[in-house]
């Protein structure tokens, strides 16, 4: 091949790069002062979608797979492919499991250690007692 070949057009990938860029950065901006606009799981597919054209012309021009055979480009493209089959699954897990969330305690912020072991850390009471006494250890 000719070196007229692999011409890469810098400035237009560099632009089309931070422009990509600056529109993740303000959505997310724009999202985390108004959360009330779209749930967070629309937000990261929309960053998700502008970063897949970004990944996809670094993956072009500057691994320089445009100029290799398509069973190279097909190898580049497979772990996308297998983080998007990854992901999807965990998404809509996430949309629709929303309302059972398991890891949150209601009124935490009202909870009250127990005082019934108040020497240490509980352990002393059960130590000092005798074997032979015929009550259950605590």
């Amino acid at each position: 091949m000719s070196q007229k070949d692999h011409h890469i057009p810098l400035w237009g990938l560099f632009l089309a790069l931070l422009v990509l860029t600056t529109a993740e950065v303000v959505l997310f901006e724009v999202w985390s002062r108004n959360q009330w606009l779209m749930p967070k799981y629309a937000m990261v597919l929309l960053l998700l979608l502008f970063t897949l054209p970004k990944a996809v012309i670094v993956l072009t021009y500057f691994m320089h797979l445009k100029f290799e055979r398509q069973l190279i480009v097909f190898l580049a493209m497979a772990p996308f492919v297998m983080v998007f089959v990854a992901v999807l699954p965990i998404l809509t897990d996430i949309v629709t499991l929303k309302d059972q969330s398991y890891n949150q305690v209601p009124g935490l912020r009202e909870f009250v250690p127990s005082t019934e072991h108040s020497q240490g850390d509980g352990h002393e009471d059960s130590l000092s007692q005798d074997p032979s006494d015929d009550e259950p250890y605590h």
